[in-house]
């Protein structure tokens, strides 16, 4: 494996010369550089990212912290993100935490030893900004954790909004709304009191469903569901706070005999691809995850290069997409 040392050599240049140039730090004529970049490309030399980082105190490296990768609404994240990270010249730090506080920690520590750039943290935890130590940006994707860290959702309660006042409007009588975040402090519930306040406010009889993380990880809502299709038989609408539990809705009534829309109607949320490809294809409410995910990166980029500030939080607008199951 070639060293600093070796391209040097090849170069007619000191170690030195080549290091500043890789760090940036120093006049280097672009004659050298460019007899520096073929030494370079000769002996296939990969500069240590890491090794840099430590010497310039901050890396092209962006830390993106998501609660699984399985789950099809991260991937899209994870996809978006990454697609921006390499746009803009930086690579990506991608972590994958499980719902678990001690590895989120954990990987805060790792990406902070290797003064990452900025974190982009979309994961459920609870309470992990009184344990975040790092020098660097970190921003939040769809949760408000703190004061101190911007954050970045959708309009959550315009979406419950939205989905009670479809249902609604096709005739729906009785509602109900599977959560999967109501037990906890996530700027998602405010999907269900969307839901609730026009539910209320238009005498509309609701009831609400709320998940466990294990089903969150797992994927796997049959239980609720067919829990709530045997004691509430009248339900004729159901809004779910994200697609894949939609999903599971159509399939759960599928198997009972139960027609969508025909006899329950479906609103999901999110807007996955998995929306289009189901039989029937899902109402979904549409969150602006590719614009999220670029506001988020450069939000990054430019307090890292410019320090220029982060908004404590900005909303962005949801959109209601109507397909087969209303």
């Amino acid at each position: 494996m070639s060293t600093l040392k070796d391209v040097a050599e090849r170069a007619g240049v000191t170690v030195t010369t080549v290091s500043r140039m890789l760090n940036n730090r120093g006049y280097v004529s672009e004659k050298t550089k460019n007899k520096i970049r073929q030494a370079m490309k000769e002996l296939n030399y990969r500069p240590n990212e890491f090794a840099r980082a430590l010497s310039l105190q901050r890396s092209n490296f962006i830390g993106l912290i998501v609660p699984s990768a399985r789950n099809m609404f991260f991937s899209k994240v994870i996809d978006s993100v990454e697609r921006q990270v390499s746009k803009h010249g930086y690579k990506l730090l991608l972590c994958t935490s499980n719902l678990e506080p001690k590895k989120e920690f954990e990987y805060f520590d790792m990406l902070s030893a290797n003064k990452v750039a900025g974190v982009i943290i979309a994961s459920h935890t609870q309470d992990i900004d009184k344990k975040i130590n790092i020098n660097a940006p970190v921003i939040s994707i769809d949760r408000i954790i703190s004061p101190q860290i911007p954050a970045i959702c959708s309009d959550n309660y315009q979406g419950g909004v939205l989905a009670a006042e479809h249902l609604i409007s096709k005739g729906c009588k009785k509602l109900a709304h599977i959560s999967g975040s109501i037990h906890l402090n996530m700027d998602a519930n405010k999907r269900y009191y969307g839901f609730k306040d026009v539910c209320e406010k238009k005498g509309v009889p609701h009831i609400l469903i709320d998940a466990t993380e294990e089903q969150f990880l797992s994927m796997n809502y049959d239980s609720i569901v067919n829990m709530l299709l045997d004691n509430y038989p009248d339900v004729d609408g159901i809004f779910t706070s994200n697609d894949i539990i939609a999903a599971q809705v159509i399939a759960t009534c599928s198997r009972r005999g139960i027609k969508i829309p025909d006899q329950i109607k479906v609103v999901g949320y999110d807007d996955i691809d998995l929306c289009t490809i189901f039989n029937p294809s899902i109402t979904t409410i549409r969150q602006a995850i590719s614009e999220i995910s670029l506001y988020a990166v450069e939000s990054i980029i430019s307090k890292a290069e410019k320090d220029k500030p982060i908004p404590s939080c900005i909303i962005f607008p949801v959109e209601l997409i109507e397909r087969e199951t209303t």
